[in-house]
């Protein structure tokens, strides 16, 4: 039996979580990325998986048609899982952009998958994309946003409901992973697009730097750990379907506000003075969701242990930055 293949787009927190699960499971990986984070993804993937060939990467824009269909031509797949997007206030900047990369380069993406043989197709979404009116803890069938004031939100349930009709039309089974917010050590050390603020002041800590964590870097909302978004989707990867569409979120189960979040930072780096400043400067509102999510049907389904809580999960990813500093510190990184 031939090794299985998945491609996966994007080489951040939540794609080389994911490639390292699939790994680990015997998977051949080919990462895509408009802009390749080599030596980051060294870091997470381990050298032994890319100089033995079992990641490949290649640099594309997915916007690109040209590009694009030359970068993927001839290439064999059993599973694709999409995780590029534009988000948050990058998103809000150009509706035509977000409507580009958001809706138009998935859908494409299924469309090359379905042709090129892949069995199934996991597209990363958003658990924005419920209301924020909830009568208790959110479950996959919780009501959906109607109202939008995001390109975001309204982009990625765009991109759900085009892709659940391209899966009745052709056939390809598609899953879509509603995370909530994800966070955890991304490409840029200090700096990764999305978790950038949260990022930044757990590394002042890890260095015992005092923290100030802008006001409006979350509202109440719920966190998630990116390696428990990475076991998620690679195990919507190979689950069982009977639908050709379904959708899983994926969260901690646990709802935070700036404050509690930061006394769990006090509780991880008691040497440093933890604050919670005026805010940043933002053109979008974060996320707010004040009933957490009940994953009894997702676990159950995806086989997947319980995510990490926030205490847990920021001890993780603090000692993650604390390696990844080592190394840059080291002239490794």
């Amino acid at each position: 039996m031939s090794q299985r293949h998945v491609l996966i787009t994007g080489a951040g927190m939540v794609g080389t979580s994911t490639a390292r699960e699939l790994l680990a499971d015997g998977w051949r990986v080919t990462l895509v990325d408009r802009s390749m984070p080599r030596a980051y993804v060294r870091e997470v993937l381990g050298d032994e998986a890319l100089d033995e060939g079992r990641v490949e990467l290649i640099e594309v824009d997915l916007t690109d048609q040209d590009a694009r269909a030359a970068a993927l031509q001839d290439l064999p797949v059993d599973a694709v899982v999409h995780t590029a997007a534009l988000i948050a206030a990058r998103a809000q900047r150009d509706v035509l952009e977000t409507l580009a990369v958001n809706v138009e380069v998935p859908l494409w993406l299924a469309g090359w998958a379905h042709s090129a043989g892949a069995a199934r197709f996991v597209s990363i979404s958003s658990w924005s994309v419920f209301s924020e009116d909830q009568p208790g803890p959110i479950t996959e069938d919780s009501p959906l946003m109607t109202h939008f004031t995001s390109y975001y939100i309204a982009s990625k349930l765009a991109a759900e409901h085009l892709l659940s009709a391209y899966a009745a039309s052709s056939g390809l089974q598609i899953a879509a992973i509603r995370p909530t917010v994800v966070y955890g050590y991304g490409p840029n050390l200090g700096g990764g697009v999305g978790s950038a603020a949260i990022e930044a002041q757990v590394l002042r800590g890890v260095r015992g730097e005092n923290i100030e964590l802008p006001a409006n870097i979350i509202s109440t909302t719920e966190l998630v750990y990116a390696g428990d978004v990475g076991r998620a989707v690679a195990a919507a990867v190979t689950v069982p379907m009977e639908a050709v569409f379904t959708w899983f979120t994926i969260g901690s189960q646990e709802t935070t506000t700036i404050e509690e979040l930061a006394a769990t930072l006090r509780e991880l780096f008691p040497a440093v003075e933890v604050a919670v400043g005026s805010g940043s400067e933002s053109s979008v509102v974060p996320p707010r969701q004040s009933s957490p999510t009940d994953l009894t049907e997702t676990l159950r389904t995806l086989g997947i242990p319980q995510p990490l809580r926030r205490r847990e999960g920021f001890e993780r990813f603090a000692g993650e930055l604390r390696q990844a500093q080592a190394l840059a510190e080291g002239g490794v990184r």
